[in-house]
């Protein structure tokens, strides 16, 4: 876990879902919300209809195994236009025992790598950290958040198509008494492949925001009373880029059609 503090914005990132998980586990009620009622593990219809989860265990369990329902939806609707450009493989000439030219000189001379061949080279790529900001308001119709998700599961098959590599982040950020805290937690690294199963249930569902996320609430010392009415007013997506300079901050609800992206490089420069 990494802390960051400017001014009166708390920032805390987490390495992976098992690192976060574990914290919301090991980590008891802070003094605003020990007394207070904790809406992270109501059961009544109403919530079970805006969180999509019966209980708080359900979420965890979910959040744990994957969301199979859900990422088999996300598979057929991840089907995107072919990219105009595609990954260019570089290679160079180099001499060998074996290739497609021999060099004459160094033939008649003895030499044992007397042959031009076609070596591939490696290209390194581009690593781009996507957030996924998942700052909606109570008014936001679960069906609303599954629909903006989807979007950020498409972008990231497009940058990976076009041969960049991403980190992918989800971001709360929420402000109350003139304190803003924000979470963040890497769900996925450059280096592993876009795993459907394991993303759709933390960048997709409604409790990992409406759940998890107020269960991080409940339980961060940061937090003060001022959180206990509400859990706080989402943080603009300005000040979460403040935070996160180096990365490119999605905003919560997005009106884009990521095919209609020609350029993903070009567009990714325009958030």
């Amino acid at each position: 876990m990494q802390k960051t503090v400017q001014d009166t914005t708390f920032m805390q990132e987490y390495g992976s879902i098992e690192e976060f998980y574990k914290y919301l586990c090991d980590t008891p009620f802070n003094d605003a919300f020990r007394w207070a009622r904790h809406s992270s593990v109501k059961t009544d219809s109403w919530t079970a209809s805006w969180t999509k989860t019966v209980n708080f265990e359900q979420a965890t369990e979910m959040l744990k195994n994957g969301w199979d329902d859900m990422a088999k939806q996300l598979k057929n609707k991840m089907v995107s236009k072919k990219l105009e450009s595609e990954m260019v493989k570089q290679c160079r000439n180099v001499l060998s025992v074996a290739g497609y030219q021999p060099v004459v000189p160094l033939y008649l001379a003895g030499v044992p790598q007397n042959m031009v061949a076609k070596q591939m080279v490696p290209v390194k790529q581009k690593v781009v950290n996507i957030v996924k900001s998942l700052n909606y308001s109570s008014t936001v119709s679960s069906d609303k958040i599954v629909e903006e998700s989807i979007k950020v599961m498409q972008l990231v098959k497009r940058i990976e198509q076009q041969g960049m590599k991403c980190n992918i982040y989800i971001a709360l950020g929420t402000s109350a008494g003139g304190r803003k805290i924000i979470c963040k937690v890497k769900i996925k690294g450059a280096a592993e492949r876009l795993n459907v199963s394991k993303l759709a249930f933390p960048l997709v569902h409604p409790s990992m925001l409406r759940r998890l996320m107020f269960r991080y609430i409940e339980v961060c010392p940061d937090v003060t009373k001022s959180y206990v009415s509400g859990y706080g007013y989402p943080v603009s997506v300005e000040d979460m880029k403040r935070m996160m300079p180096k990365d490119v901050v999605l905003p919560a609800i997005w009106d884009v059609d990521i095919n209609d992206v020609k350029n993903v490089e070009e567009f990714l420069g325009t958030i």
